[in-house]
């Protein structure tokens, strides 16, 4: 399955070198009472539509500027690994061009909450207090 260039805004175009994408499927589900049973990959095969990760590399990302790349592996819903590549999983739907469709839109939507949010401050720090005791210098 070819991917398409991820259009997040008419502006903004990420190129489909830095997507990639990968399918699995959960081979454990619970019973009513909460049991979990392993399933085999055939038994899988036929319950369980396929789970999609869709990947951007956002360090990488040729569409992004140094700010925006901070912005985005910062956000905390977006979680990120080491080397800047953020993650987005749907398993949902019954098919997997359904789960791809919809986790193509949670990143767009992901990116464009992530460029939006405000730049937290980082809290100012405490002023300590002197060293206490009987002894002063």
């Amino acid at each position: 399955m070819n991917l398409e260039p991820l259009w997040v805004t008419n502006n903004l175009i990420i190129g489909t070198e830095f997507l990639s994408v990968s399918y699995t499927r959960n081979l454990t589900t619970y019973e009513d009472d909460g049991e979990i049973i392993t399933l085999d990959g055939v038994e899988a095969a036929r319950q369980r539509a396929s789970a999609v990760e869709l990947r951007l590399d956002v360090k990488g990302c040729t569409a992004f500027d140094d700010a925006a790349k901070a912005l985005i592996i910062g956000w905390k819903p977006l979680l990120s690994d080491r080397r800047g590549v953020v993650r987005v999983e749907c398993g949902e739907f019954e098919s997997r061009p359904k789960n791809l469709t919809a986790a193509r839109e949670r990143l767009a939507n992901a990116i464009l909450d992530a460029l939006e949010a405000p730049i937290e401050v980082p809290p100012e720090e405490r002023k300590k207090r002197g060293r206490g005791g009987l002894f002063k210098k």
